[in-house]
């Protein structure tokens, strides 16, 4: 009975609709996985990840972003396709494979987990076998607060992959290298629990959220005007 209340009051909350597409969001996540013979999809819980437990303390619990929303946001922004693509906190790998659909020539995953990372790379190597894909992945097994922002990355993806000290740190390390070459990136955040953070942070040209089948994004375009 207290299943029935739950699913009422989600229905009240957010739409008989949306809870429709969610639901149907999250089985087409199921048939990609089936289809290109990947692991994205099962969850890995902070305890069972293979890091220090002074790491685990700032992690959160790995889960895939949505296929179908995810594709549905890179048709709308249309990126050029010559830039470089960052996703800090990459975990098996499934938002390069679907940047790599969009024309990305380089994609790049942060991870500090060695055992996701392990298994990044094995779905990237059996989704090149079947796709063919012609992008140049790379997953780098390293604390997020650790990497050192490269000056011609320009977008950059997170979904919630850790606490605020660490988001702290790499908005730092974003805004070091935006001094270091003047341009404009891109970050997108989904599931943005600490947005407040990175609008008091950085210098932001423009925000927009997205909502596509329940999932959530927000979606900053951040710049160093030539005075500062």
């Amino acid at each position: 009975m207290k299943k029935v209340y739950t699913f009422l009051r989600l229905i009240r909350e957010r739409g008989l609709k949306k809870i429709i597409l969610a639901g149907c969001s999250l089985l087409y996540d199921l048939y990609y996985d089936a289809k290109h013979g990947i692991d994205t999809y099962s969850w890995v819980p902070v305890n069972e990840l293979d890091v220090e437990d002074s790491k685990k303390e700032h992690a959160v619990v790995y889960q895939a972003t949505r296929v179908l929303p995810l594709r549905k946001l890179f048709k709308t922004l249309n990126f050029p396709k010559d830039y470089s693509f960052v996703d800090i906190g990459s975990g098996k790998g499934r938002v390069l494979l679907i940047a790599s659909e969009y024309g990305f020539e380089e994609v790049k995953g942060i991870e500090f987990s060695s055992q996701l990372t392990t298994i990044a790379n094995k779905n990237i190597a059996k989704y090149n076998q079947k796709t063919k894909s012609k992008t140049s992945f790379q997953v780098i097994d390293i604390d997020a607060m650790d990497y050192k922002i490269n000056d011609d990355e320009e977008v950059f993806f997170l979904y919630n992959p850790f606490d605020d000290v660490i988001l702290k740190k790499v908005v730092d390390n974003i805004s070091e290298s935006l001094k270091r070459r003047h341009r404009r990136v891109w970050m997108i955040y989904a599931n943005a629990v600490h947005r407040k953070l990175i609008e008091k942070t950085m210098k932001i040209i423009r925000v927009e959220d997205f909502d596509f089948f329940g999932f959530d994004f927000v979606v900053y375009e951040v710049g160093l005007l030539k005075n500062d």
